[in-house]
Protein backbone atom coordinates (compact mmCIF):
# COMPACT_ATOMS: atom_id res chain seq x y z
CA UNK A 1 0.00 0.00 0.00
CA UNK A 2 1.46 3.72 -0.64
CA UNK A 3 2.37 5.74 2.08
CA UNK A 4 1.02 9.16 0.96
CA UNK A 5 1.96 12.70 2.64
CA UNK A 6 -0.13 15.12 2.67
CA UNK A 7 0.04 18.60 0.05
CA UNK A 8 3.02 20.30 0.48
CA UNK A 9 4.36 21.65 3.70
CA UNK A 10 1.09 20.47 5.53
CA UNK A 11 2.88 19.20 8.24
CA UNK A 12 3.50 20.55 11.19
CA UNK A 13 5.73 19.25 13.79
CA UNK A 14 7.57 20.30 16.88
CA UNK A 15 11.47 19.62 16.96
CA UNK A 16 12.10 15.54 17.36
CA UNK A 17 15.63 14.25 18.50
CA UNK A 18 16.51 11.04 16.65
CA UNK A 19 17.59 8.37 18.50
CA UNK A 20 20.97 7.32 17.88
CA UNK A 21 21.43 3.53 17.89
CA UNK A 22 24.83 2.74 18.98
CA UNK A 23 26.47 -0.68 18.58
CA UNK A 24 28.89 -2.26 20.62
CA UNK A 25 32.22 -1.83 19.77
CA UNK A 26 33.56 -3.83 22.64
CA UNK A 27 35.86 -6.83 21.56
CA UNK A 28 36.73 -5.59 17.85
CA UNK A 29 39.68 -3.14 17.62
CA UNK A 30 38.06 -1.67 14.09
CA UNK A 31 34.59 -1.11 15.43
CA UNK A 32 36.48 1.21 18.38
CA UNK A 33 38.47 2.52 15.95
CA UNK A 34 35.52 3.49 14.14
CA UNK A 35 33.68 4.74 16.94
CA UNK A 36 36.68 7.02 18.08
CA UNK A 37 36.88 8.15 14.11
CA UNK A 38 33.35 8.98 13.89
CA UNK A 39 33.76 11.04 17.23
CA UNK A 40 36.51 12.91 15.40
CA UNK A 41 34.09 13.29 12.42
CA UNK A 42 36.67 11.51 10.30
CA UNK A 43 33.69 9.84 8.37
CA UNK A 44 36.02 8.31 6.05
CA UNK A 45 38.57 7.01 8.25
CA UNK A 46 35.32 5.33 9.85
CA UNK A 47 33.72 3.90 6.96
CA UNK A 48 37.06 2.23 6.45
CA UNK A 49 37.20 1.00 10.06
CA UNK A 50 33.60 -0.32 9.85
CA UNK A 51 34.31 -2.03 6.48
CA UNK A 52 37.28 -3.93 7.85
CA UNK A 53 34.87 -5.09 10.95
CA UNK A 54 32.51 -6.56 7.62
CA UNK A 55 35.36 -8.12 5.99
CA UNK A 56 36.34 -10.24 8.99
CA UNK A 57 32.12 -11.11 9.35
CA UNK A 58 29.98 -10.55 6.54
CA UNK A 59 27.15 -11.20 9.02
CA UNK A 60 28.00 -8.42 11.89
CA UNK A 61 24.91 -6.67 12.89
CA UNK A 62 26.87 -3.96 14.84
CA UNK A 63 28.84 -2.75 11.91
CA UNK A 64 26.33 -2.37 9.30
CA UNK A 65 24.30 -0.02 12.55
CA UNK A 66 27.49 1.72 12.96
CA UNK A 67 27.71 2.07 8.98
CA UNK A 68 24.29 3.81 8.80
CA UNK A 69 25.30 6.13 12.10
CA UNK A 70 28.13 6.99 9.94
CA UNK A 71 26.61 7.75 6.80
CA UNK A 72 23.78 9.55 8.33
CA UNK A 73 26.43 11.80 10.08
CA UNK A 74 28.39 12.39 6.83
CA UNK A 75 24.89 13.49 5.14
CA UNK A 76 25.00 16.41 7.93
CA UNK A 77 28.59 17.77 6.84
CA UNK A 78 27.29 17.34 3.21
CA UNK A 79 25.01 19.86 1.19
CA UNK A 80 25.19 18.94 -2.57
CA UNK A 81 21.49 17.12 -2.70
CA UNK A 82 22.37 14.84 -4.98
CA UNK A 83 25.36 13.48 -2.02
CA UNK A 84 22.94 14.38 0.82
CA UNK A 85 20.47 11.89 -0.50
CA UNK A 86 22.71 9.24 -1.66
CA UNK A 87 24.06 8.91 1.84
CA UNK A 88 20.72 8.01 3.49
CA UNK A 89 19.81 5.56 0.89
CA UNK A 90 23.40 3.72 1.85
CA UNK A 91 22.50 4.12 5.30
CA UNK A 92 18.71 2.74 4.57
CA UNK A 93 20.54 -0.48 2.96
CA UNK A 94 22.97 -0.79 5.77
CA UNK A 95 19.89 -0.92 8.02
CA UNK A 96 18.41 -3.95 5.99
CA UNK A 97 21.79 -5.34 5.94
CA UNK A 98 21.42 -5.78 9.57
CA UNK A 99 17.66 -6.71 9.82
CA UNK A 100 18.65 -9.25 7.59
CA UNK A 101 20.79 -10.79 9.48
CA UNK A 102 18.95 -9.70 12.61
CA UNK A 103 15.16 -9.16 12.29
CA UNK A 104 14.99 -8.76 15.63
CA UNK A 105 15.91 -5.21 14.81
CA UNK A 106 13.46 -4.00 12.65
CA UNK A 107 10.70 -2.14 15.19
CA UNK A 108 13.97 -0.18 16.40
CA UNK A 109 14.62 0.92 12.95
CA UNK A 110 11.64 1.24 11.58
CA UNK A 111 10.89 3.51 14.58
CA UNK A 112 14.34 5.14 14.13
CA UNK A 113 12.99 5.86 10.61
CA UNK A 114 9.83 7.35 10.91
CA UNK A 115 11.81 9.85 13.54
CA UNK A 116 14.03 10.51 11.25
CA UNK A 117 11.61 11.15 8.01
CA UNK A 118 9.75 13.54 9.99
CA UNK A 119 13.05 15.85 10.85
CA UNK A 120 14.37 15.69 7.24
CA UNK A 121 10.49 16.55 5.75
CA UNK A 122 10.35 19.10 8.66
CA UNK A 123 13.77 20.39 7.30
CA UNK A 124 12.95 20.65 3.74
CA UNK A 125 9.57 22.41 4.33
CA UNK A 126 11.15 24.97 6.20
CA UNK A 127 13.40 25.57 3.97
CA UNK A 128 11.47 25.95 0.79
CA UNK A 129 9.10 28.36 2.92
CA UNK A 130 12.88 30.32 3.81
CA UNK A 131 13.71 29.65 -0.03
CA UNK A 132 10.32 31.30 -1.35
CA UNK A 133 10.48 34.37 0.85
CA UNK A 134 14.14 34.70 -0.22
CA UNK A 135 14.22 33.34 -3.98
CA UNK A 136 17.32 31.66 -3.29
CA UNK A 137 18.28 29.25 -5.31
CA UNK A 138 20.72 27.75 -3.22
CA UNK A 139 18.19 27.69 0.11
CA UNK A 140 15.48 25.82 -2.86
CA UNK A 141 17.89 23.32 -3.76
CA UNK A 142 19.09 22.57 0.28
CA UNK A 143 15.11 22.03 0.23
CA UNK A 144 15.59 19.53 -2.06
CA UNK A 145 17.95 17.80 -0.55
CA UNK A 146 16.37 17.14 2.53
CA UNK A 147 13.23 16.30 0.81
CA UNK A 148 15.28 13.76 -1.07
CA UNK A 149 16.89 12.22 2.20
CA UNK A 150 13.05 11.91 3.28
CA UNK A 151 12.19 9.85 0.37
CA UNK A 152 15.29 7.84 0.94
CA UNK A 153 14.42 7.10 4.43
CA UNK A 154 10.75 6.02 3.60
CA UNK A 155 11.17 5.23 -0.47
CA UNK A 156 7.19 4.09 -0.69
CA UNK A 157 6.58 7.68 0.78
CA UNK A 158 5.29 10.03 -2.37
CA UNK A 159 5.44 13.27 -0.54
CA UNK A 160 9.01 13.78 -0.20
CA UNK A 161 9.87 13.24 -3.51
CA UNK A 162 6.82 15.17 -4.97
CA UNK A 163 8.46 18.04 -3.56
CA UNK A 164 11.81 17.38 -4.36
CA UNK A 165 10.87 17.65 -7.93
CA UNK A 166 9.24 21.53 -6.90
CA UNK A 167 12.15 22.21 -5.27
CA UNK A 168 14.64 21.27 -8.17
CA UNK A 169 12.02 23.25 -11.02
CA UNK A 170 11.70 26.12 -8.54
CA UNK A 171 15.44 26.53 -8.04
CA UNK A 172 16.02 26.07 -12.00
CA UNK A 173 14.12 28.36 -12.56
CA UNK A 174 16.21 30.99 -11.11
CA UNK A 175 19.47 29.45 -12.11
CA UNK A 176 22.06 32.16 -13.28
CA UNK A 177 24.29 29.84 -15.32
CA UNK A 178 22.19 29.61 -18.45
CA UNK A 179 21.49 25.66 -17.94
CA UNK A 180 17.94 25.85 -16.70
CA UNK A 181 16.95 23.53 -19.19
CA UNK A 182 19.47 21.13 -18.35
CA UNK A 183 18.56 21.59 -14.70
CA UNK A 184 15.20 21.87 -15.73
CA UNK A 185 15.42 17.91 -17.11
CA UNK A 186 16.90 16.73 -14.11
CA UNK A 187 13.06 17.13 -12.27
CA UNK A 188 11.47 14.09 -14.97
CA UNK A 189 13.17 11.43 -13.29
CA UNK A 190 11.79 12.02 -10.36
CA UNK A 191 8.33 13.29 -11.44
CA UNK A 192 8.38 9.73 -13.21
CA UNK A 193 9.46 8.58 -10.09
CA UNK A 194 6.44 10.15 -8.32
CA UNK A 195 3.93 9.07 -10.68
CA UNK A 196 4.96 5.19 -10.71
CA UNK A 197 4.41 5.11 -6.72
CA UNK A 198 1.67 7.40 -6.04
CA UNK A 199 -1.68 6.05 -6.24
CA UNK A 200 -3.84 9.24 -7.46
CA UNK A 201 -1.32 11.65 -8.71
CA UNK A 202 -1.58 15.29 -8.63
CA UNK A 203 -2.27 17.14 -11.94
CA UNK A 204 0.46 19.87 -11.51
CA UNK A 205 2.97 16.70 -11.21
CA UNK A 206 1.09 15.58 -14.65
CA UNK A 207 0.98 19.00 -16.20
CA UNK A 208 4.74 19.48 -15.01
CA UNK A 209 6.18 16.46 -16.41
CA UNK A 210 4.09 16.80 -19.64
CA UNK A 211 5.41 20.31 -20.34
CA UNK A 212 9.37 18.75 -19.34
CA UNK A 213 8.69 15.99 -22.39
CA UNK A 214 7.81 18.58 -24.79
CA UNK A 215 10.59 21.04 -23.81
CA UNK A 216 13.20 18.01 -23.75
CA UNK A 217 11.62 16.94 -27.40
CA UNK A 218 10.31 13.77 -26.04
CA UNK A 219 6.81 13.40 -27.82
CA UNK A 220 6.00 9.67 -27.25
CA UNK A 221 6.57 10.14 -23.69
CA UNK A 222 4.42 13.64 -23.71
CA UNK A 223 1.26 11.44 -25.29
CA UNK A 224 1.45 8.50 -23.15
CA UNK A 225 1.77 10.67 -19.57
CA UNK A 226 -0.91 13.09 -20.86
CA UNK A 227 -3.11 10.00 -21.72
CA UNK A 228 -2.74 9.06 -18.70
CA UNK A 229 -3.74 11.64 -16.79
CA UNK A 230 -6.73 12.35 -18.87
CA UNK A 231 -8.07 8.79 -17.96
CA UNK A 232 -7.40 9.04 -14.11
CA UNK A 233 -8.52 13.20 -13.91
CA UNK A 234 -11.34 12.42 -16.16
CA UNK A 235 -12.54 9.68 -13.66
CA UNK A 236 -11.86 11.16 -10.67
CA UNK A 237 -15.04 12.54 -8.82
CA UNK A 238 -16.07 15.63 -8.14
CA UNK A 239 -15.58 16.40 -4.26
CA UNK A 240 -15.09 18.95 -0.98
CA UNK A 241 -11.61 17.78 0.87
CA UNK A 242 -11.80 19.21 4.38
CA UNK A 243 -7.78 19.69 6.17
CA UNK A 244 -6.35 21.84 8.50
CA UNK A 245 -6.00 21.16 12.53
CA UNK A 246 -6.11 17.11 12.39
CA UNK A 247 -9.06 16.04 14.20
CA UNK A 248 -11.41 19.16 14.04
CA UNK A 249 -15.26 18.17 13.57
CA UNK A 250 -17.11 20.19 10.99
CA UNK A 251 -20.85 20.45 10.00
CA UNK A 252 -22.57 22.44 7.16
CA UNK A 253 -24.66 22.26 4.17
CA UNK A 254 -23.85 21.20 0.64
CA UNK A 255 -26.12 22.65 -2.40
CA UNK A 256 -25.40 20.43 -6.05
CA UNK A 257 -27.60 19.50 -9.04
CA UNK A 258 -30.47 21.42 -7.18
CA UNK A 259 -30.69 19.56 -3.92
CA UNK A 260 -29.05 20.29 -0.52
CA UNK A 261 -28.01 18.00 2.05
CA UNK A 262 -26.24 18.43 5.49
CA UNK A 263 -22.86 16.86 6.08
CA UNK A 264 -20.54 16.56 9.66
CA UNK A 265 -17.31 14.79 9.29
CA UNK A 266 -13.77 15.48 10.96
CA UNK A 267 -10.91 16.70 9.72
CA UNK A 268 -9.17 15.32 7.57
CA UNK A 269 -11.99 14.67 5.55
CA UNK A 270 -13.65 13.79 1.83
CA UNK A 271 -17.15 14.56 0.62
CA UNK A 272 -18.05 12.83 -2.78
CA UNK A 273 -20.70 14.52 -4.76
CA UNK A 274 -22.98 13.20 -7.84
CA UNK A 275 -22.24 15.47 -9.90
CA UNK A 276 -19.65 18.16 -11.82
CA UNK A 277 -21.98 20.33 -13.74
CA UNK A 278 -23.70 24.07 -12.79
CA UNK A 279 -23.27 25.41 -9.76
CA UNK A 280 -22.16 23.70 -6.61
CA UNK A 281 -21.70 25.30 -3.11
CA UNK A 282 -21.24 24.99 0.75
CA UNK A 283 -21.29 26.48 3.77
CA UNK A 284 -19.55 24.72 7.27
CA UNK A 285 -18.18 25.75 10.08
CA UNK A 286 -16.25 24.17 13.25
CA UNK A 287 -18.07 22.44 15.39
CA UNK A 288 -18.01 19.96 19.17
CA UNK A 289 -20.70 18.42 21.15
CA UNK A 290 -23.20 20.19 18.57
CA UNK A 291 -22.24 23.52 19.08
CA UNK A 292 -20.06 26.14 17.23
CA UNK A 293 -15.85 26.14 18.65
CA UNK A 294 -13.23 28.75 17.82
CA UNK A 295 -10.32 26.15 18.40
CA UNK A 296 -8.24 24.63 15.52
CA UNK A 297 -8.43 25.52 11.59
CA UNK A 298 -10.75 24.30 9.02
CA UNK A 299 -9.62 24.85 5.05
CA UNK A 300 -12.16 23.16 2.70
CA UNK A 301 -11.51 22.63 -1.36
CA UNK A 302 -13.58 21.69 -3.99
CA UNK A 303 -12.06 19.89 -7.02
CA UNK A 304 -13.02 19.09 -10.08
CA UNK A 305 -11.03 16.45 -12.17
CA UNK A 306 -7.83 17.07 -9.89
CA UNK A 307 -7.91 20.77 -10.07
CA UNK A 308 -9.36 23.66 -7.36
CA UNK A 309 -12.49 24.66 -8.28
CA UNK A 310 -12.70 27.33 -5.20
CA UNK A 311 -10.99 27.21 -1.30
CA UNK A 312 -11.90 28.63 1.53
CA UNK A 313 -10.06 28.79 5.43
CA UNK A 314 -11.97 29.54 8.81
CA UNK A 315 -9.45 31.51 11.05
CA UNK A 316 -9.99 30.64 14.69
CA UNK A 317 -13.30 32.40 15.27
CA UNK A 318 -16.83 30.76 14.83
CA UNK A 319 -17.34 31.96 11.62
CA UNK A 320 -19.30 30.16 8.96
CA UNK A 321 -17.03 29.10 5.78
CA UNK A 322 -18.81 29.47 2.25
CA UNK A 323 -17.66 28.70 -1.35
CA UNK A 324 -18.74 28.09 -4.78
CA UNK A 325 -18.16 27.54 -8.17
CA UNK A 326 -19.94 26.76 -11.45
CA UNK A 327 -18.47 23.43 -12.63
CA UNK A 328 -19.75 24.04 -15.97
CA UNK A 329 -17.62 26.36 -17.38
CA UNK A 330 -14.44 25.27 -16.43
CA UNK A 331 -11.99 22.78 -18.66
CA UNK A 332 -10.13 21.22 -16.05
CA UNK A 333 -8.06 18.92 -18.59
CA UNK A 334 -7.75 21.54 -21.51
CA UNK A 335 -4.04 22.26 -20.66
CA UNK A 336 -3.48 18.59 -20.54
CA UNK A 337 -4.86 17.86 -23.98
CA UNK A 338 -3.16 20.70 -25.67
CA UNK A 339 0.20 18.72 -24.86
CA UNK A 340 -0.99 16.08 -25.97
CA UNK A 341 -2.21 17.42 -29.22
CA UNK A 342 1.76 19.37 -29.32
CA UNK A 343 2.64 16.20 -28.65
CA UNK A 344 1.04 14.28 -31.65
CA UNK A 345 1.73 16.74 -34.03
CA UNK A 346 5.39 17.07 -33.09
CA UNK A 347 5.17 13.08 -33.61
CA UNK A 348 4.14 12.98 -37.63
CA UNK A 349 1.28 11.11 -36.61
CA UNK A 350 -1.03 13.25 -38.42
CA UNK A 351 -4.26 10.99 -38.66
CA UNK A 352 -3.75 10.40 -35.06
CA UNK A 353 -3.57 14.15 -34.51
CA UNK A 354 -6.34 14.82 -36.66
CA UNK A 355 -8.88 12.09 -35.00
CA UNK A 356 -7.43 14.34 -31.34
CA UNK A 357 -8.76 17.74 -32.99
CA UNK A 358 -11.92 16.45 -33.64
CA UNK A 359 -12.59 15.02 -29.92
CA UNK A 360 -11.95 18.10 -29.02
CA UNK A 361 -13.68 20.77 -31.28
CA UNK A 362 -16.82 18.08 -29.88
CA UNK A 363 -15.57 18.93 -26.53
CA UNK A 364 -14.76 23.04 -27.33
CA UNK A 365 -16.74 23.97 -30.43
CA UNK A 366 -15.94 28.06 -29.83
CA UNK A 367 -12.38 27.01 -29.32
CA UNK A 368 -10.46 28.82 -32.26
CA UNK A 369 -6.97 27.41 -31.68
CA UNK A 370 -8.47 23.59 -31.71
CA UNK A 371 -10.15 24.91 -34.86
CA UNK A 372 -7.12 26.27 -36.31
CA UNK A 373 -4.71 23.70 -35.56
CA UNK A 374 -7.07 20.87 -36.90
CA UNK A 375 -7.81 23.10 -40.06
CA UNK A 376 -3.83 23.52 -40.50
CA UNK A 377 -3.34 19.95 -40.30
CA UNK A 378 -6.78 19.41 -43.12
CA UNK A 379 -4.81 21.95 -45.67
CA UNK A 380 -1.43 20.17 -45.10
CA UNK A 381 -3.01 16.96 -46.23
CA UNK A 382 -5.03 18.34 -49.31
CA UNK A 383 -8.21 18.10 -47.53
CA UNK A 384 -9.28 21.56 -49.05
CA UNK A 385 -12.54 22.03 -47.99
CA UNK A 386 -12.83 20.39 -44.49
CA UNK A 387 -9.69 22.78 -44.57
CA UNK A 388 -11.45 26.34 -44.77
CA UNK A 389 -14.70 24.78 -43.24
CA UNK A 390 -12.59 24.45 -40.32
CA UNK A 391 -10.65 27.29 -40.64
CA UNK A 392 -13.17 30.04 -41.52
CA UNK A 393 -14.85 29.14 -37.93
CA UNK A 394 -11.73 29.82 -36.38
CA UNK A 395 -11.25 33.03 -38.25
CA UNK A 396 -15.00 33.89 -36.81
CA UNK A 397 -13.61 33.14 -33.47
CA UNK A 398 -10.14 35.22 -33.64
CA UNK A 399 -10.50 37.42 -36.90
CA UNK A 400 -7.44 39.44 -35.59
CA UNK A 401 -5.31 36.36 -35.89
CA UNK A 402 -2.91 36.83 -39.02
CA UNK A 403 -1.87 33.07 -39.36
CA UNK A 404 -5.78 32.32 -39.21
CA UNK A 405 -6.71 34.72 -42.34
CA UNK A 406 -3.78 33.27 -43.81
CA UNK A 407 -4.42 29.81 -44.36
CA UNK A 408 -7.85 30.23 -44.39
CA UNK A 409 -6.97 31.91 -47.77
CA UNK A 410 -4.45 29.74 -48.38
CA UNK A 411 -6.99 26.50 -48.24
CA UNK A 412 -8.92 28.53 -51.14
CA UNK A 413 -6.31 29.57 -53.07
CA UNK A 414 -4.50 25.96 -52.74
CA UNK A 415 -7.88 24.08 -54.06
CA UNK A 416 -7.84 27.16 -56.74
CA UNK A 417 -3.97 25.79 -58.05
CA UNK A 418 -5.38 22.25 -57.48
CA UNK A 419 -8.12 22.85 -60.58
CA UNK A 420 -6.18 24.37 -62.35
CA UNK A 421 -3.83 21.64 -62.94
CA UNK A 422 -6.88 19.34 -63.36
CA UNK A 423 -8.15 21.96 -65.65
CA UNK A 424 -4.71 21.79 -67.48
CA UNK A 425 -4.73 18.46 -67.72
CA UNK A 426 -8.32 18.12 -68.93
CA UNK A 427 -7.63 20.50 -71.54
CA UNK A 428 -4.51 18.73 -73.02
CA UNK A 429 -6.48 15.62 -72.78
CA UNK A 430 -8.89 17.02 -75.49
CA UNK A 431 -6.57 18.56 -77.75
CA UNK A 432 -4.78 15.28 -78.08
CA UNK A 433 -8.10 13.47 -79.75
CA UNK A 434 -7.60 15.76 -82.61
CA UNK A 435 -11.10 16.92 -82.37
CA UNK A 436 -13.40 19.69 -81.38
CA UNK A 437 -14.60 19.02 -77.82
CA UNK A 438 -18.56 18.40 -77.09
CA UNK A 439 -20.89 20.45 -75.38
CA UNK A 440 -20.54 18.28 -72.18
CA UNK A 441 -17.21 19.23 -72.55
CA UNK A 442 -17.19 22.37 -72.83
CA UNK A 443 -19.73 22.63 -70.23
CA UNK A 444 -17.50 20.56 -67.45
CA UNK A 445 -14.14 22.92 -68.74
CA UNK A 446 -16.24 26.44 -67.75
CA UNK A 447 -17.46 24.61 -64.88
CA UNK A 448 -14.55 23.82 -63.56
CA UNK A 449 -12.83 27.41 -64.95
CA UNK A 450 -15.74 29.72 -63.03
CA UNK A 451 -14.84 27.16 -59.86
CA UNK A 452 -11.46 27.77 -60.06
CA UNK A 453 -11.43 31.43 -60.45
CA UNK A 454 -14.23 31.87 -57.59
CA UNK A 455 -11.71 29.90 -55.50
CA UNK A 456 -9.18 32.38 -55.63
CA UNK A 457 -11.96 35.12 -55.58
CA UNK A 458 -12.27 33.50 -52.20
CA UNK A 459 -8.83 33.39 -51.05
CA UNK A 460 -8.18 37.95 -51.75
CA UNK A 461 -9.85 38.64 -48.56
CA UNK A 462 -8.14 37.12 -46.13
CA UNK A 463 -5.15 37.14 -47.69
CA UNK A 464 -5.43 41.00 -47.49
CA UNK A 465 -6.38 40.34 -44.26
CA UNK A 466 -3.67 38.76 -43.28
CA UNK A 467 -0.91 41.39 -45.06
CA UNK A 468 -2.92 44.19 -42.70
CA UNK A 469 -2.35 42.48 -39.56
CA UNK A 470 0.83 42.05 -39.50
CA UNK A 471 3.53 43.87 -39.20
CA UNK A 472 6.65 44.83 -41.20
CA UNK A 473 9.27 42.57 -41.44
CA UNK A 474 6.88 39.72 -40.47
CA UNK A 475 7.09 36.58 -42.38
CA UNK A 476 3.04 36.19 -42.70
CA UNK A 477 3.52 39.42 -44.56
CA UNK A 478 5.65 38.27 -47.01
CA UNK A 479 3.62 35.11 -47.50
CA UNK A 480 0.43 37.39 -47.54
CA UNK A 481 1.84 39.11 -50.40
CA UNK A 482 3.22 36.18 -52.56
CA UNK A 483 0.12 34.29 -52.42
CA UNK A 484 -2.33 37.47 -53.00
CA UNK A 485 0.08 38.62 -55.91
CA UNK A 486 -0.60 34.55 -57.23
CA UNK A 487 -4.63 35.12 -57.08
CA UNK A 488 -4.54 38.48 -58.52
CA UNK A 489 -2.85 37.63 -61.26
CA UNK A 490 -5.40 34.58 -61.79
CA UNK A 491 -8.28 37.03 -61.37
CA UNK A 492 -6.42 39.37 -63.92
CA UNK A 493 -6.11 42.45 -61.15
CA UNK A 494 -3.02 43.57 -63.22
CA UNK A 495 -2.47 46.40 -61.40
CA UNK A 496 -3.18 45.00 -57.68
CA UNK A 497 -0.52 42.45 -58.43
CA UNK A 498 1.88 45.19 -59.60
CA UNK A 499 1.74 46.58 -55.87
CA UNK A 500 2.08 43.47 -53.72
CA UNK A 501 4.71 42.51 -55.95
CA UNK A 502 7.42 44.47 -54.17
CA UNK A 503 6.34 43.26 -50.30
CA UNK A 504 6.17 39.43 -51.71
CA UNK A 505 9.94 39.79 -52.73
CA UNK A 506 9.25 39.38 -56.14
CA UNK A 507 9.72 35.60 -55.97
CA UNK A 508 6.14 34.96 -56.94
CA UNK A 509 5.59 33.18 -60.15
CA UNK A 510 1.79 33.20 -60.75
CA UNK A 511 1.99 29.08 -60.24
CA UNK A 512 2.08 26.83 -57.65
CA UNK A 513 0.33 26.70 -54.68
CA UNK A 514 1.15 28.45 -50.62
CA UNK A 515 1.91 26.27 -47.92
CA UNK A 516 -0.23 26.57 -44.47
CA UNK A 517 1.59 27.52 -41.06
CA UNK A 518 0.32 25.27 -38.00
CA UNK A 519 0.92 26.41 -34.68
Amino acid sequence: MTTRQSALFALFLGTLGLLALSGCSAGNPNMSAAESAMEQQNYDRALANVDSALTQDSANVDAYMMKARILRQMADSTMPPNEYKDLFAQARQAEEKAIEFDPGQRSSVQEQRELQFIQEYQKGADTFNEARRSQSRDQFMRAAAFFGAAGAIQPDSTGPILNEAFSRLRAARLSESGNMTEEMSTVIPILERYIEKEDQPTKNAYTILSQLYLQNEQPEQTIEVTERAIDDLSNRPTHFRFSGTRGVQYAGTIEAGGSSRSVEGTVPGRIELSTDEGMVSGSFYKTEGGKRQTKGRLQVTLYKQGTEAASGQSMAVSDTLSLSADLTSMTPLAEIRNFRLNALNETGDTERAMRAYEQQIERNPEDATYRYNYGSLLLNADRYDEAAEQLAKAVELDPEDPKKQYNLGAAYLNKGVALQDSLVSLRDSLTAKDRNPTEEERKMVKELDDQRLSLFRDAIPPLERARQLSGPGDRYRQNACSALFQAYVQTEQTEKAEQVKECAGQTATGSGGSSSDGG
